[in-house]
């Protein structure tokens, strides 16, 4: 684990950086070792690997008692050129599957600022969030749409179509540039509210989703009654996504009289 060192009696292993940076130094913090894209390497990189994680030695070196090895990779049925892991390296570790979930991954976007058309839109179809084809060269996944929200919106509409697809995929592109547009061509938010009662609420689910959105993203305590009178009227699952995307941007309308009530009214767990 190392490279040879031979000026001395015996050839010794000089360790690498990333092992002695995690070696029994005397202290008391634990420490960590992050492996990522394990099932990546080959077999004569494996093996090595299962007297760090068992024994705590890279080579003849003594790592931290308190230290924490974290590896990461794919499956060999993701088909994404990961490798068998050994069954003996697998035996030394404690082997967790994760998969994405869309509300997960909707709460990460609102915190990392990911555009609202682009968590509306893969909250309308979250089979895109992660659409992974071996044989596409191209697949929406949680990693390219992060990408695709860094796209210039600025862009010419053939040149941002372009640009998504290069990220997604085009099948996944049109899909969004098409939500993209019913977003973008939604009634004015303020006049909506100024008659919430009577306003209408519309019928297609891709516009409900992209309106959600939007009145979510003008949501403050100076509008919020008027923002529950209209999305009252929408189905239960619409009210719910509403709600929890406008107090996760300002967490003081949990204290609000039309939260209370709406919480009330719906039997709803989040009071």
């Amino acid at each position: 684990m190392g490279l040879p060192r031979t000026d001395g009696d015996v050839a010794k292993w000089l360790p690498m950086p990333e092992f002695y940076r995690i070696r029994d130094d005397g202290t008391d913090e634990p420490c960590a070792l992050i492996i990522e894209e394990l099932s990546d390497a080959p077999m004569p990189m494996q093996n090595p690997l299962c007297r760090v994680i068992l024994d705590g030695y890279a080579g003849e070196m003594k790592l931290h008692p308190k230290r924490f090895v974290i590896a990461t990779g794919n499956g060999t049925e993701h088909k994404s050129g990961a490798t068998r892991m050994s069954t003996k390296l697998s035996n030394r570790m404690q082997n967790l599957s994760f998969d994405e979930n869309i509300d997960d991954w909707c709460a990460w976007a609102f915190d990392a600022g990911i555009d609202i058309k682009l968590i509306q839109f893969l909250r309308f179809r979250p089979a895109l969030l992660s659409d992974f084809d071996p044989n596409r060269k191209i697949n929406p996944t949680p990693r390219t749409w992060e990408m695709a929200n860094s796209v210039s919106q600025t862009l010419r509409t053939d040149l941002y179509f372009s640009n998504i697809a290069g990220c997604v995929g085009e099948g996944a592109a049109a899909e969004f540039t098409g939500f993209k547009r019913i977003f973008e061509s939604l009634p004015n938010i303020d006049a909506l509210l100024m008659n919430p009662s009577k306003t209408e609420v519309p019928e297609d689910p891709a516009v409900r989703y992209a309106l959600v959105g939007a009145i979510a993203n003008r949501t403050g305590k100076d509008n919020f009654d008027r923002c529950m009178e209209f999305v009252s009227r929408m189905p239960s699952d619409f009210q719910t996504m509403y709600v929890m995307d406008a107090t996760r941007q300002d967490p003081s309308l949990r204290n609000t009289k039309p939260y209370v009530k709406w919480s009330i009214e719906a039997g709803n767990a989040y009071l």
